[in-house]
């Protein structure tokens, strides 16, 4: 893991002491001295987008610094384009009130931090392995987040895939259920097998529509901008053109069969013209589902490994 140490020039005894972390950290410290008025200059721009964390290493010199407070709005900034936590604020000294800090300090004011207030080798040792334990955990989280094709993503791949399977087969149920004629739909037993496999098609997509959203961020998270762009395509499609589309036109049938005994029954032509509907509705439904098979398999295909 890779961190870079944003500090002011008086607080380097410290900044060079918390740096001392375990084998798998490798710090980065600056050693030159930089001017007060001094732009970022492209190795310390490099750093910063080199790291996997940006410690901002706070004392009450540090927030005067202009050079540092550059440091840690350009960190703030590559934070909100990772789309994870990025800045881990290190509290040199206590009574800091980050409410009364000019941006980006303010920013930091909610934010988890590490205390190193304590002087002394033992203070130091504490603080370096609370640096050591924080960044830890936050690695292990981005492996279990962001591990590229292993065996986490291979679960996800699989999961994913099982849930857009399970809608097709849900839906392929109740296609199947209305294929029989309207005076067949209203007798007992055919009633109740519709009843059933709607409600389990109800009961599935009460849960998955929902999980659109999170799923395509996750995409995003393990796959990258590509995979989630296409990942959107497929589940627009799902969305509008299957699940609002025709498969909900399908209710047209369900209707027709509430209204068989009270008006369909005693109507020949508007039976009639219910029965061409629910023909046309079906048929409909297949090159959809087709479509959506295809789809499917085809994007999976892209996220196997």
């Amino acid at each position: 893991m890779r961190v870079f140490v944003s500090h002011a020039w008086e607080d380097k005894p410290l900044a060079l002491e918390l740096a001392k972390l375990p084998p798998f950290i490798h710090a980065w410290v600056d050693v030159r001295e930089l001017l007060g008025g001094q732009q970022l200059d492209p190795t310390i721009i490099e750093a910063i987008e080199d790291s996997h964390v940006f410690l901002a290493l706070i004392s009450k010199v540090s927030v005067g610094k202009r050079y540092v407070a550059k440091e840690v709005a350009w960190a703030l900034e590559r934070e909100a384009k990772k789309d994870r936590v990025f800045v881990l604020p290190v509290m040199l000294e206590p009574g800091i009130d980050f409410g009364k800090l000019r941006k980006p300090y303010k920013q930091l004011a909610s934010r988890l931090f590490v205390s190193a207030t304590e002087r002394g080798e033992a203070g130091m040792a504490a603080a370096r392995a609370a640096l050591a334990d924080t960044l830890f955990h936050w690695a292990s989280d981005w492996l279990d987040r962001f591990e590229p094709r292993g065996d986490h993503d291979r679960r996800f791949v699989e999961g994913l895939e099982a849930q857009l399977v399970d809608y097709r087969v849900r839906l392929f149920a109740v296609k199947a259920a209305l294929a029989w004629p309207l005076a067949t739909l209203v007798q007992p037993e055919a009633l109740a097998h519709l009843i059933a496999v709607k409600d389990r098609y109800n009961e599935f997509t009460d849960a998955f529509i929902p999980q659109l959203a999170k799923l395509d961020e996750e995409v995003r998270w393990r796959f990258g901008n590509a995979a989630q762009r296409a990942f959107k395509q497929l589940a627009d499609f799902l969305l509008d053109e299957v699940f609002q589309g025709a498969a909900f036109a399908l209710n047209d049938v369900i209707e027709s069969i509430n209204a068989y005994e009270t008006v369909l029954a005693k109507d020949p032509a508007a039976l009639a013209a219910a029965e061409k509907r629910r023909e046309s509705r079906i048929a409909a439904l297949e090159p959809v589902l087709a479509e959506l098979v295809e789809r499917c398999t085809e994007y999976i295909e892209t996220l196997k490994p």
